[in-house]
This record gives C-alpha cells, structure tokens and sequence, in this order.
C-alpha cells in the first residue's frame, strides 16, 4: 500500500509538471509570442543598466505579441550600459526602455542642479505667493530684520524683538534662486490658548555664498518670497525701513 500511494503521489508531481509546463504554450496557441525581459527580483531606482545586464536581474519569458508594449525589452545590451533605472521595478514586472535614463544629479532622490546645493527654510504660509511657488519655480529671497541701532540697513540679529522704537527693514537677499522642492512642517497640536501659524518649508538650489547669506537670514531675520517670470527685474538694494517707506 506505502509503495501505491508513492506510486499515485509521483505520478500526481508529474502531471501538475507537466499542466505547468504547458500552460505557456496553450496561452500562446494560436497566436504570435514574443521574448521579452521581466523583472527575476526587485530592481531599485538608480540601478545600472550594466548591472541589471550582468547581475542576474533580468529574466527573459515568452509572451502573446498583442499584449506588449511597444517599448517592452526583449534584450539589455552595451547601449543601455551607462543608463540609470528611474523609479524601483518590481518583480515579475516587464523591463521598458522608458525605464531607463541618464543619470541626474540627485541627493535622497531630490534632484539638485550641478554645483549647487540644495537649503530648505521655513516660511509662513503667507510668504509662499498663495500656493504658487512650486518645484522648478524662481523665486527672490527678501529679508525683514530688526536695525542695528545707530546703524542703516544693518540687522541686530535679534529675530524681530518687539518694540515700539525698533526700526525694521526690507532688502532682497537672493534676486534669483530655483525652487527644488515645496511641503507643509508638522505644526504642534493647537491648543485652546494658542493658535499654531501654518508654516511650510521651501527648498532652493542655492551655491555656497548663496547658502551662507539665505542660513544666517533665516536665524536673524523673516524671510519672504516673490514669484518670478523669465523678464523680472530683481536687484541688490538698500531696501526700505520704517522711516523711508513712504518716502
């Protein structure tokens, strides 16, 4: 009896085998197949043509011509070598050639211009032009602070302190800054006392004297955006302060 039911489960392996091993070509009976290359394990973004090609990435199946798509890879060669994967390519998932790029400049998966830096500062809701500062957006960088007393147009470094003799003033900081990246900052629960400012955070593609001047107005002063077009005209200046804004 051991000895049947061996013989019954070998024979039961066998067929499934064999139904499984069919089962391709009864799905392309009758129709026009294609070799084409999916996914043998997860890809992640940034990989490599060359390493998909040599690290086992790849798998090459047979599949009804009808249901390609037209960009689908039936083969990786030395063209495709130097190209970056652009997003993460599950397994299992057909290879596009849409799916490969030149690599970009990126840190984190923020894409920064070459020779730049990217600095993120917060601002209030308000100094973000209504919603329409955006990725790829320029904008100029102004700077309210605080007077230096005795002085003009020099910041006491005191974040706006209160007070009925303290003069402020205006400059622009950065005529011309791309903006890399936009999103709200988790704000603290509100309480009954207390209602929490919305605030947000703008990143710019800055160099580093940019950096230094846009790090140390964001620890002194406030900072607030305006929006520009290709034509704005936007320079250094003295700005404006208390006693000459309506002059």
């Amino acid at each position: 009896m051991l000895l049947a039911a061996l013989a019954l489960a070998a024979l039961g392996t066998a067929a499934v085998l064999s139904y499984v091993s069919g089962a391709e070509s009864r799905a392309l009976a009758g129709k026009k197949a294609v070799t084409v290359l999916v996914a043998a394990e997860r890809i992640p973004a940034g990989t490599t043509g060359e390493r998909v090609r040599t690290g086992g990435y790849a798998e090459a199946v047979r599949m009804p011509a009808e249901t390609v798509p037209a960009d689908a890879l039936g083969a990786l060669d030395a063209s495709l070598d130097a190209l970056q994967v652009t997003a993460e390519i599950q397994p299992r998932q057909l290879l596009l050639r849409g799916a490969f790029a030149e690599p970009s400049p990126a840190a984190g998966g923020l894409e920064i211009p070459e020779g730049r830096m990217a600095v993120a500062v917060e601002l209030s809701a308000a100094a973000d032009v209504a919603g329409y500062v955006r990725p790829g957006t320029r904008v100029a960088v102004f700077d309210t602070f605080n007077v230096l007393k005795g002085e003009q147009g020099v910041p006491s470094g005191d974040r706006l302190a209160e007070g009925h003799t303290v003069n402020r003033a205006t400059r622009v900081l950065l005529p011309r800054v791309e903006v890399l990246a936009v999103g709200p900052r988790p704000a603290a629960p509100e309480t009954a006392e207390q209602e929490v400012e919305r605030t947000l955070l703008v990143t710019v593609a800055v160099n580093q004297d940019e950096a230094e001047r846009l790090v140390h107005a964001a620890q002194t002063g406030t900072l607030y955006l305006g929006l520009l077009t290709d034509t704005t005209d936007v320079g250094p200046g003295a700005g404006v302060d208390n006693r000459s804004l309506f002059r």
